[in-house]
């Protein structure tokens, strides 16, 4: 029996008729050809669930596949999911009211719909399979009744298609980009002399902070990548460290995927994705880290003065784009009312309500996407998750390309590392970048945009488009052979600063600026990272041997080292011997305790450890920057020095800031209800519900790889675990202690030998949303006690350790 998600209003309403094309047989570009129009089934799909909820797909054919996937995801995840299709059909308005039209109408500007729409016949037939068994398995789990209960039965909660997948996927490619500024785009209002319609209002000028994702992105990661020289058992070793959020749209789901003689990959997927995003098959192993090169710039119009929608362009005069957009609102009495806004766009892309600048008479600001349409993402991963080899690995990437905001870090059975800065970057020609510097020194905007961390150029240039040579994935962009790149035996490594430090025996320079600059101060956890794979010799990492095993890595990930606690707490324990007393605003602070809390620490950021919660709020006490956690300031005594990166800045400055700091911590945790010495795991935590479970990590400003921290990165509208008023931002500790929702998230490491991999891994926040599961907060509390569990890979381990099967079939 065939169905069609056209016809889904009802799950699996029955199609009659004649027999329907193949997924991508529509037409070579698929002109013509209704994207909608697709065959369900027919699907037969075995899962088996082994310890902690982890989904073993195993399956015939990519639709099944797909539809296995997309069930064992819902039944975890629905309500995510459900969510994020809601947001990107622009239908928020309709269900929530009219605290979501500026977002609804943005969406629609940045059209991914229509993009997916579009874009659907250019995928190839099997990735188009995957899709649309998904959605159909997914939906399967929604008409049994299985979501969990934030959203189970709501309205909003509807069947789903492939094109809600794609548009979601193409959501996802903007995160570094058009996400941010989703409100900005869609409330984007030319002055009053041009609204075309009455009920168009100028809207507000955005706050600033709309930029704070685009400085200060809230995701982050620790990826290695280990070769054969450093490597005990000769092949290659991996380090999947990252750090996402606990809750919302940017949480991992683990699985594995198996199509016997096809496709045999496991890993972690972003909410809904469906393939695996990082991971592992029998001959290539990988993992990402966010890169903060930029995705996009924006682009300062000239107007016409006699019409602000039109812009000077090299002299003359254009006309901006201006299209109609209508969504549904919700009104306070239940009844939907029809709001319809008009929005405009330039060669440079959408105008935006910018902020601090707004849309004026003479000026405004329009906005170049680097990850607009990019469809290539979804085949590129598709690519990587088949890659038999680590050249064919590199192909998927070089070759179709298409990875929006990410580092990619790979090693492979012969002990071969790689890194590449993969991210989407437009591409600057050296001209360019001269032209740029110009002009920051002649438009005070452009440095008052630059220091918000957006690149802003001069629209009336076209010496400002971007550059287009072979090689991209989409003209404009950086091509492959300009990114940096790294092949090595050794390691290499990323921890979200840029390429230079990929290697402390070969940095990487030479390479186009907008990729970040070379030779400067790197972050404190760049650092602890470096260290780690550097130092060689007993005590260190990889032990005696300079060779690291499967544990060693292990250890190295959850051990909670922190490089400034290495350097720097022995000395700051020291300062009650001169005076142990200190004067903040006017209450004198006796430092005794403190003094004794940190020499009786041993610097790592262990549940069991007195001390650590002290240094957070040291460091992180409003005394130090975070560039003086960098470089000389008043924290260190001698400061950062591009000869010797890892060891560079060092040495405590006693009178720099230190005693202020130490009194501003211990008021901060007794306002907390705690005392200097207090254990960290008496005080960090991760509420699952109604408890609350001991965690480990520190903060970025510790120089800590495993983070322990706090986000509001969420762009769900589902419920979250409540918070206790906040007394110090920074370090994000609350009156209840340090509530962690963000940090280390999927942890996997991974040692790729001849005869098979082998690894372990953790869902720090446990792999169900359902809070009626056994999977709901079992890896949290493993996670409490710093342990990984096994991978269950080959089939013997799997049929060993399988705690529940379903067959799922559709005919």
């Amino acid at each position: 029996m065939k169905r069609r998600l056209l016809a889904l209003s009802v799950l699996f309403a029955c199609n009659g008729g004649g027999d329907d094309p193949a997924p991508g047989t529509g037409g070579d570009d698929g002109a013509g050809a209704d994207p909608y129009d697709v065959v369900i089934g027919p699907y037969d799909v075995d899962i088996r669930w082994t310890a902690y909820g982890i989904p073993h797909i195993l399956a015939e054919d990519y639709g099944s596949m797909g539809y296995g996937f997309g069930y064992a995801f819902a039944r975890d995840h629905a309500c995510v999911l459900a969510d994020q299709i809601v947001m990107v059909r622009s239908e928020r308005s309709q269900y929530f009211g009219d605290g979501f039209i500026d977002e609804d109408f943005g969406w629609l500007a940045v059209g991914v719909r229509a993009e997916a729409e579009q874009g659907w016949f250019d995928l190839s037939e099997d990735m188009q399979r995957s899709l649309v068994g998904y959605a159909a398995g997914y939906n399967r789990l929604l008409e049994e009744g299985g979501a969990d209960p934030r959203c189970n039965g709501e309205p909003w909660v509807r069947p789903i298609d492939h094109i809600d997948l794609l548009s979601y996927y193409l959501a996802l490619g903007g995160v570094g980009s058009a996400s941010p500024l989703i409100e900005a785009i869609g409330s984007g209002q030319p002055p009053a002399s041009a609204r075309r319609t009455s009920s168009q209002e100028q809207p507000p000028i955005p706050s600033v902070e709309i930029f704070e994702a685009v400085k200060a992105p809230e995701l982050g990661s620790n990826g290695w990548a280990i070769g054969r020289d450093r490597s005990e058992g000769g092949g290659g070793l991996l380090l999947s460290n990252t750090h996402f959020p606990a809750e919302g749209e940017r949480k991992w789901h683990e699985a594995h995927l198996t199509i016997p003689g096809t496709l045999d990959v496991y890993g972690a997927s972003l909410m809904g994705v469906a393939l695996i995003n990082i991971g592992f098959n029998q001959d290539v192993a990988w993992t990402h880290t966010v890169s903060n090169a930029p995705r996009f710039t924006t682009a300062l119009l000239e107007l016409d003065p006699d019409d602000p929608t039109a812009y000077i362009f090299d002299g003359q005069t254009e006309q901006m784009t201006a299209t109609d957009y209508t969504i549904e609102v919700l009104q306070d009495d239940g009844s939907v009312e029809t709001v319809s806004r008009t929005l405009y766009s330039s060669r440079w892309g959408p105008v935006i309500n910018a902020p601090i600048l707004g849309w004026q008479e003479n000026l405004a600001v329009a906005f170049t996407d680097a990850n607009d349409f990019n469809l290539a993402m979804i085949e590129t991963w598709f690519g990587m998750n088949h890659a038999t080899s680590l050249d064919a690995f590199k192909t998927a990437q070089r070759e179709i390309g298409g990875i929006p905001w990410v580092h990619t870090m790979a090693t492979d059975t012969a002990g071969n590392a790689f890194y590449v800065d993969s991210s989407s970057v437009p591409n600057w020609t050296p001209e360019m970048e001269a032209r740029y510097d110009t002009w920051l020194t002649e438009q005070p905007l452009a440095g008052l945009f630059a220091d918000q961390g957006v690149i802003v150029v001069d629209g009336t240039d076209p010496g400002f488009e971007w550059a287009e040579e072979p090689g991209a994935w989409k003209p404009g962009l950086v091509p492959w052979d300009k990114m940096p790149k790294l092949d090595r035996t050794d390691f290499i490594f990323n921890a979200n600063d840029n390429h230079w430090l990929s290697n402390t025996e070969a940095l990487l320079e030479g390479y186009p600026a907008l990729y970040g600059a070379e030779q400067t101060a790197r972050t404190p956890r760049t650092r602890m990272n470096a260290r780690y794979l550097s130092e060689v010799g007993e005590g260190t990492a990889s032990g005696a041997d300079g060779k690291f095993s499967l544990d060693e890595v292990e250890a190295a990930a959850l051990g909670g080292r922190a490089i400034l606690a290495e350097e720097l707490k022995d000395e700051a324990s020291t300062i009650c011997e001169a005076d142990s007393d200190v004067e903040i605003d006017g209450e004198t602070i006796d430092l005794t305790a403190a003094c004794a809390a940190l020499a009786a620490w041993d610097g790592t950021a262990s549940v069991d450890q007195p001390g650590a919660a002290l240094w957070r709020e040291i460091l992180g006490s409003g005394v130090f920057t975070f560039d003086d956690l960098k470089d000389q300031g008043l924290l260190h005594s001698t400061g950062f020095d591009p000869a010797d990166p890892v060891n560079t800045p060092t040495g405590l400055d006693p009178d720099g800031g230190i005693r202020e700091a130490m009194g501003r911590a211990v008021l901060n945790l007794r306002a907390a209800g705690a005392e200097p010495g207090v254990v960290l795991g008496d005080i960090q935590f991760m509420r699952k519900d109604d408890a609350d479970l001991p965690v480990p990590g520190g903060q970025d400003l510790e120089g800590v790889i495993a983070i322990a921290t706090y986000s509001g990165g969420n762009a769900t509208l589902l419920d979250v675990e409540p918070r206790a008023p906040v007394i110090n931002g920074t370090t994000d500790l609350t009156e209840e202690g340090y509530q962690i929702n963000y940090g280390n998230s999927f942890v996997m490491v991974v040692e790729m030998n001849e005869s098979g991999p082998n690894g372990r891994a953790i869902m720090t926040y446990s792999q169900s949303d359902h809070p009626t599961s056994p999977h709901f907060d079992d890896q949290t509390a493993l996670y409490g006690e710093a342990r990984l569990r096994p991978i269950r890979f080959t089939e013997e381990d799997i049929a060993a350790d399988t705690i529940e099967q379903l067959n799922l079939t559709l005919d």
